[in-house]
């Protein structure tokens, strides 16, 4: 198969390293690493500072001409994976939490936007980064140059990111009430859930879809979920709970809206299947493409996930994925104009689990995913 002379275009390959998770657990890992900039511990696996620097350092593919390396959409240290020691006072779970609160993901998705428009287009958007709200950004900003009925959006997800906060908070506070209940949709730490705890409704890495959607930035019929994790099954839509209730109700009106859900199952070419099917049908003219990594955590060899709460699917569905993806532009001359891999965990990148002694590959895996999607 050769690839198609749209995809020949200039491919603009940037990094946008926004990381503020408040998990303790994160934020340890943050003072772990400033404690040994303070006493200058050189470690030869810390010679990057971001995933956008670490896939530079690791890619075959990247050196090619038609990838230009534009550099960083710029971040405060402080909200980045690896702070500046000088900014270690500002590392802190409240910290975080408020920058979320205030609505410091959408601003930034907002000045994301702005740098796609001027900066990026009419270049292919390629973005390594983390938090995946940010990919919004970059949709408002081709969704308004090409129009949002004419971009075909494929997102790899474990989890579906179009649920409000609200109703996903409530979602885990009954689950660390009834535990017997917990699924790849909940997150690690159930127990540090307060009670009380309140978010404003916000656009954040979970929910940025839902706001996407609302503003007709693109339409849900040319949206695409694959290998979700957090479908609700059986078990699930059998609660009574009004919480409960509230987060399928949820879930199941965006596949009535016409989102189409392709969730993980254990036969991954019923996956592929289902993929052909949808894309047999799209007529759309462009189409984007948004690779979470928890997609295939663990299973995949990817241990650089932010969020690990969940087995994803194996390489080679993956794999088989983007063959399909990159045969159906071919065949339909469907143009690609962005692509990004998000939710990377920049202190997993490359190291080995010392109880199990995995080695993390997700920097593999993107490879092979480049190699097959654009080889000549």
């Amino acid at each position: 198969m050769t690839i198609p002379k749209e995809m020949d275009k200039e491919i603009k390959v940037f990094g946008a390293a926004l990381d503020v998770l408040d998990d303790p657990l994160k934020i340890l890992t943050k003072y772990s690493y400033l404690k040994r900039k303070f006493n200058q511990v050189n470690n030869k696996e810390e010679n990057f500072t971001d995933p956008y620097e670490a896939f530079l350092n690791h890619s075959e593919i990247l050196k090619e001409k038609r990838f230009s390396k534009i550099g960083r959409f710029v971040i405060e240290s402080w909200l980045t994976p690896k702070p500046n020691p000088s900014d270690y006072e500002l590392i802190s779970p409240l910290n975080y939490h408020k920058f979320v609160n205030c609505g410091g993901l959408e601003e930034y998705s907002l000045k994301l936007e702005s740098f796609i428009k001027k900066q990026i287009l009419p270049a292919i958007s390629f973005m390594i980064g983390v938090d995946h709200s940010l990919s919004g950004g970059v949709l408002k900003a081709l969704s308004k140059e090409y129009g949002a009925q004419n971009i075909l959006v494929i997102v790899f997800d474990a989890h579906f990111d179009g649920i409000p906060t609200n109703i996903a908070l409530n979602l885990a506070k009954y689950a660390k009430q009834n535990k017997e209940v917990l699924s790849p949709l909940l997150g690690n730490n159930l127990d540090l859930i307060d009670n009380n705890l309140k978010f404003n409704d916000l656009y954040t890495y979970s929910s940025f879809l839902h706001y996407i959607i609302k503003d007709h930035m693109i339409h849900p019929e040319n949206l695409i979920i694959f290998g979700n994790q957090d479908y609700p099954n059986d078990k699930l839509c059998s609660i009574k709970d009004e919480r409960v209730r509230k987060y399928i109700d949820c879930f199941l009106s965006y596949e009535q809206k016409g989102v189409t859900f392709i969730p993980a199952v254990n036969k991954g070419s019923m996956m592929i299947e289902k993929l052909e099917k949808k894309l047999d049908k799209s007529d759309t003219p462009f189409i984007y493409i948004s690779f979470d990594v928890d997609v295939g955590a663990v299973k995949a060899d990817i241990l650089a996930a932010r969020f690990m709460n969940c087995i994803g699917i194996e390489q080679d569905i993956i794999l088989e994925a983007a063959k399909t993806i990159k045969s159906f532009i071919a065949k339909k001359g469907c143009i690609l104009v962005g692509l990004d891999f998000m939710e990377i965990e920049t202190h997993m990148l490359g190291k080995e689990l010392k109880k199990s002694r995995r080695m993390d590959k997700t920097m593999d895996v993107i490879e092979k995913f480049l190699s097959l999607f654009f080889e000549k």
